[in-house]
């Protein structure tokens, strides 16, 4: 199987750092949702940050052991 296909399994470390990037994230929403009014814009403004998410986590998921 393609690499890039695969399952990534992650270590508890890496667990643990994953859960933090999804808090931050969530309090960013959070704020988001308290401080603007929904429009086109703010939608954007929540895809680009689940972009975000995914590449944080994924980033976290792909890292090689040194």
């Amino acid at each position: 199987m393609n690499k890039r296909a695969e399952f990534l399994e992650t270590n508890e470390e890496q667990k643990e750092r994953i859960e933090k990037v999804r808090l931050y994230f969530s309090n960013l929403y959070d704020a988001i949702e308290k401080l603007t009014k929904s429009s086109r814009e703010t939608s954007l403004v929540f895809t680009k940050l689940e972009e975000a998410q995914f590449w944080a986590i994924k980033g976290i998921t792909r890292e090689e052991d040194k």
